[in-house]
């Protein structure tokens, strides 16, 4: 199985490093790294992660920085939505699945 950002989870990726990278480096480096981890622990037990207010999207947690991985499977793809800082205001689950690629 292979990972595959969305937009949207690489655009929360560039913010995240906009904003931690000034303030700690080595900071930046832990969240990403539990992040990474996450992800891959994700990809190795792709139904592991709890389901969502949506059907189609599972969640994965990272539970030391509060982030909130919503993914879908397509095949031998782990297709990773978003990297949300599960503080702040609710996802749209219903956006989110109107985002998701079509299973042609």
């Amino acid at each position: 199985m292979r990972a595959i950002f969305s937009r949207a989870a690489t655009q929360d990726l560039r913010e995240l490093r906009r904003y931690l990278s000034p303030l700690s480096p080595s900071g930046l480096a832990a969240v990403t790294s539990a992040i990474e981890r996450r992800v891959q622990v994700t990809l190795e037990h792709p139904d592991s992660g709890r389901p969502s207010p949506h059907p189609a999207i599972r969640e994965s947690i990272e539970p030391r920085y509060g982030f909130l991985i919503p993914y879908v499977v397509r095949g031998e793809y782990l297709i990773v939505l978003r990297i949300y800082r599960s503080a702040r205001k609710p996802l749209d689950y219903e956006a989110l699945a109107k985002s998701l690629p079509r299973n042609d």
